[in-house]
């Protein structure tokens, strides 16, 4: 049997913390957020642990992530610096989800991820929801 490429919630949830974790790290030390070729790279890295994503469903979540990092940078209550984040990758490259910077990414992303279940469109992020899935609309 083959594995299914069109993820669970708690599959894109984790993904979405995982990218939303590397552009606040990016954020904080360099003042940049990631390219799209780092954030491509990210995702693929994410992927070799944890296995392929549908290339829409990347797509999508990575278009999201730097939304949720700004708007986590302007409302949490934890001080997500660099110092704060430096432990939010254990050894092997997976996230260490006992880093308070973590777990609080992780608990935003998977709300952000079930509180959607009618059509909504986020201008600001340009991204479309339909039903729960995410399909990503260009903004120019």
């Amino acid at each position: 049997m083959t594995q299914s490429t069109h993820p669970d919630t708690y599959s894109r949830a984790d993904l979405l913390t995982y990218l939303v974790v590397s552009q606040l790290m990016r954020h904080r030390l360099t003042g940049k957020w990631l390219t799209a070729e780092h954030a491509v790279e990210s995702t693929q890295l994410w992927m070799y642990v944890n296995g392929r994503i549908d290339l829409l469903v990347r797509v999508s979540l990575a278009t999201q992530a730097q939304c949720l990092a700004t708007q986590m940078l302007s409302v949490s209550k934890l001080e997500l610096d660099a110092r704060a984040l430096v432990g939010a990758f254990a050894k092997s490259g997976n996230l260490d989800y006992r880093s308070p910077a973590v777990a609080e990414v992780r608990h935003t992303c998977m709300a952000h991820m079930t509180s959607r279940s009618t059509l909504r469109r986020s201008t600001r992020c340009g991204v479309v929801w339909n039903m729960g899935n995410l399909v990503t609309q260009a903004v120019y």
